[in-house]
């Protein structure tokens, strides 16, 4: 279950060596292969633009050196740079040396127009329909202290197996967050008494821990999460949106790494609406890894 084939799209920034040294650290099978790869603009002269990927070939290679030394002999590493619109690049690439896994850097709060049309991150998310690992902190050792934030949906199987692929073992108890917002939960209703309204937001509290316990159970019996036996999980389940309640959760257990799903979405309604997982990247201040449903499953947006 660990990932055969990982693309590092390097945008050459200071990041990108913490990048780099992320990847060395996670768990990747034997014989894997690792693409690192650079997207020039294609805005520029022919000429500039040909020093240019000179330039980058350069970089990319000090960088797979880097690289070779830290992973498995058996690991093979390829070095490639093209021109283009980065996310559209990105996404190409990643089907065509058939990525499992893109790790790629993202640095703190960008611009109000990226706000409105999503960061290159961001489109890669729902361009390339692969986990994501979007790494900002520095990479000195693997995960120690990371946070699931599951829905009990069809992404959840996805979150939980390829989110514990990049825990090593032994794991201590691994946190789990799911926020639930009763319908009726903020609105004035004359005839319900404070304490009805307290019933009311306790059902629903009650309803949510089930559905997680039935989805954890549920997965345990059926083997559908590789591993999932030898987990233990401390349940945190928290009235109030998921724009808010992750990021909370977040900050009160000092993640290093955030594991989440998305549907993603596209075209204008997501450029002004947003997601759950754009706006909770805006948000947190560790690694992000995103991941999908499967491409063959149907999901509504989110």
């Amino acid at each position: 279950m660990m990932p055969r084939s990982v693309l590092i799209p390097v945008d050459l920034l200071p990041n990108s060596e913490r990048v780099v040294a992320r990847t060395a650290l996670l768990p990747l099978t034997e014989n894997a292969r690792v693409t690192l790869l650079h997207v020039v603009p294609k805005l520029r002269p022919r000429q500039t633009r040909q020093r240019i990927e000179s330039d980058a070939r350069k970089a990319l290679d000090t960088l797979g050196a880097k690289l070779a030394r830290a992973l498995p002999k058996s690991t093979r590493i390829k070095t490639v740079v093209t021109a283009g619109i980065p996310a559209a690049e990105i996404a190409r690439q990643a089907k065509s040396v058939k990525a499992e896994l893109v790790v790629m850097g993202r640095v703190g709060r960008r611009a109000l127009r990226e706000f409105f049309i999503g960061s290159t991150a961001e489109r890669v998310i729902r361009q390339a329909r692969l986990p994501v690992l979007l790494v900002r902190l520095p990479s000195r050792k693997p995960y120690q202290r990371p946070l699931f934030a599951l829905d009990a949906d069809e992404t959840a199987l996805e979150v939980l197996s390829f989110g514990l692929q990049m825990i090593p073992v032994p794991r201590a108890p691994l946190p789990l967050v799911h926020a639930y917002d009763p319908p009726i939960q903020g609105f004035v209703y004359p005839s319900l008494t404070p304490e009805q309204s307290r019933e009311h937001r306790r059902h629903y509290r009650q309803q949510a821990i089930h559905r997680i316990a039935k989805l954890l159970s549920t997965a345990r019996l059926s083997g559908a999460v590789p591993g999932l036996d030898e987990v233990r999980w401390r349940s945190d389940v928290r009235y109030g949106s998921p724009r808010s309640v992750i990021p909370q959760a977040v900050a009160r257990r000092r993640a290093d790494l955030l594991v989440l799903g998305t549907h993603g979405r596209s075209g204008v309604a997501h450029a002004l609406l947003g997601t759950v997982a754009g706006d909770v990247l805006r948000e947190v201040p560790c690694d992000v890894l995103v991941v999908p449903p499967r491409q063959d499953a149907e999901a509504p947006s989110r």
